[in-house]
C-alpha cells in the first residue's frame, strides 16, 4: 500500500461493507456475465443458473431506456450518495418504493423517470448531460431519435411493440418500472443473494477494515491503487469530488464500476485475494497473469494487438481494418484493458487504444519464471571443456 497521508478536512474518504450496493453491483455483473469475459465466477455460474424470466427483467432493467448500465445502473449511483441511510435489504426496498414518480435526473433527489433520464448519461459515446429548461421526457426522445434496435432494450408490448415506442410507453408508466424494479431487486437477492450474504460480508468487511486504518493525500492514486491501473476513472473527471466511496467487490474480475455523482465518486474494487477467505493467501499477481494469458488465447484480440504495435488507433479503425463487428471489438478492447494489455486516451469523445507497453516486461519475466533453470556443470564436465 502506498504511504499516504493525513487527509483534509474537506476531504472525505471511506471503504464501506453494505449489502445494498453490493447485491446492486452484483446483479449488475451478472448481467454482464452474458456478454463481458472474465467477470468473477460467482456470477457467470448464477446468470446459468436463473430462472428465464428473472434473467430477462435483469437485461431488461440494465439496458432501459437505453444500452447498461440502464435505470438499474442510475440506482446503485444513487446509493452512494445515501448509503449512510440504506443499510440493508429492507431499506433499499423502502427507497425505492418512496421515491417520486417522476424527478429530474438528479440520483441526490431520485425518482424513477429521473433515474431513467440520468441512466442516458453514459448511452453513448459523448457523455450526456440533461440542458436546463429540457423536459426528462424530451431529453428522452432527443435519445432515441435514430437509435439502432442495438441501442434499445428487448421491451415488446401489444399495445406498441418494441423499439423506441416501447421505451417511451414504459417511461409514462413509472409506476410499472417501480414495481418491476422491487421485484427484481426482492426475487434475486432471495433466490441467489441471500445465501452466500454471510461469505460476501466477511470478505468485504476484511478488506474495509484494513483499508480504513490507512490515511490519504491523493484520491486519484488510491483509486488507481485499488483498481491495478496506471490510471483510474478519476483522470478523466474534473476535480471536483469531496467524497470518495469505495466498495470492495467478490464479482468485477479485472472490472472497475463507477459512481460519478459529484461531489460524491465510488468505487466498486476488486476485492484483494488475501482478503477472500480468513485462510486465503492466494498470489494475487499469478491470478492477474491468469486472466493476461486468458486475453492473449483469442485469435480475434492477437490480430487487434499486432495492429497496435504500429501505433495507436480507435476504435472504429480498429473495426474497419479487421472487418469484426463494432460489439464484438468493443467487448475485446474493454477486456484487454481491463487486464492491463492496453491504455485508453479519451480525444473529441473518441477512444484511443495504444499497448501497454509495461505489461512486455511483465509478460517476458513470467515466461522466464515458468522455464526451468540451465542445468549446472559438474567441474568435471568443465574440465574437459576446456
Amino acid at each position: 500500500m502506498p504511504n499516504l497521508l493525513q487527509p483534509s478536512q474537506d476531504l472525505s474518504v471511506d471503504f464501506v461493507t453494505s449489502v445494498p450496493l453490493d447485491l446492486l453491483n452484483a446483479m449488475y455483473f451478472t448481467f454482464l456475465a452474458g456478454t463481458l469475459e472474465g467477470v468473477g465466477d460467482w456470477p457467470a455460474r448464477t446468470r446459468e443458473r436463473m430462472d428465464p424470466g428473472l434473467r430477462a427483467e435483469l437485461d431488461l432493467l440494465f439496458t432501459y431506456p437505453r444500452r447498461q448500465p440502464g435505470i438499474m445502473g442510475a440506482l446503485n449511483d444513487a446509493l452512494f450518495v445515501h448509503y449512510h441511510q440504506i443499510t440493508d435489504i429492507d431499506g433499499l426496498l423502502r427507497f425505492v418504493r418512496e421515491m417520486p414518480a417522476d424527478g429530474a435526473g438528479d440520483p441526490a433527489v431520485p425518482g424513477i423517470q429521473g433515474l431513467a433520464v440520468y441512466a442516458l448519461r453514459w448511452s453513448g459515446q459523448e457523455r450526456f448531460i440533461l440542458a436546463e429548461g429540457v423536459a426528462p421526457r424530451d431529453a428522452l426522445m432527443a435519445k432515441l431519435e435514430g437509435a439502432s434496435d442495438e441501442d434499445l432494450t428487448c421491451i415488446i408490448t401489444p399495445e406498441v411493440g418494441g423499439g423506441a415506442a416501447a421505451v417511451l410507453a414504459l417511461f409514462d408508466d413509472p409506476e410499472q418500472v417501480r414495481a418491476r424494479m422491487l421485484s427484481l431487486i426482492r426475487r434475486f437477492y432471495d433466490e441467489h443473494y441471500r445465501p452466500d450474504e454471510q461469505r460476501r460480508l466477511a470478505c468485504m468487511r476484511r478488506s474495509c477494515d484494513a483499508h480504513n486504518n490507512e490515511l490519504l493525500t491523493d484520491a486519484a492514486e488510491l483509486a488507481r491503487f485499488l483498481s491495478s491501473r496506471s490510471d483510474s476513472c478519476l483522470t478523466e473527471l474534473p476535480d471536483t469530488y469531496t467524497r470518495f466511496v469505495f466498495v470492495p467487490s467478490v464479482d468485477v474480475g479485472p472490472y472497475n464500476s463507477c459512481a460519478d455523482v459529484a461531489p460524491v465518486h465510488g468505487l466498486h474494487y476488486a476485492l484483494e485475494p488475501r482478503f477472500a477467505s480468513a485462510e486465503d493467501e492466494s498470489d494475487e499477481s499469478t491470478q492477474r497473469l491468469a486472466l493476461v494469458y486468458r486475453a492473449l488465447s483469442d485469435e480475434q484480440r492477437l490480430r487487434i494487438l499486432r495492429l497496435l504495435r504500429d501505433g495507436e488507433l480507435y476504435a472504429q479503425e480498429i473495426v474497419e481494418r479487421t472487418g469484426i463487428h463494432q460489439s464484438v471489438v468493443s467487448r475485446h478492447l474493454t477486456f484487454m484493458k481491463a487486464v492491463g494489455l492496453l491504455h485508453v486516451r479519451r480525444q473529441n469523445n473518441m477512444k484511443f487504444y495504444s499497448l501497454n507497453a509495461a505489461m512486455g516486461e511483465e509478460l517476458r519475466g513470467a515466461v522466464d519464471a515458468l522455464l526451468p533453470s540451465p542445468p549446472r556443470r559438474s567441474r568435471s564436465s568443465a574440465a574437459r571443456s576446456r
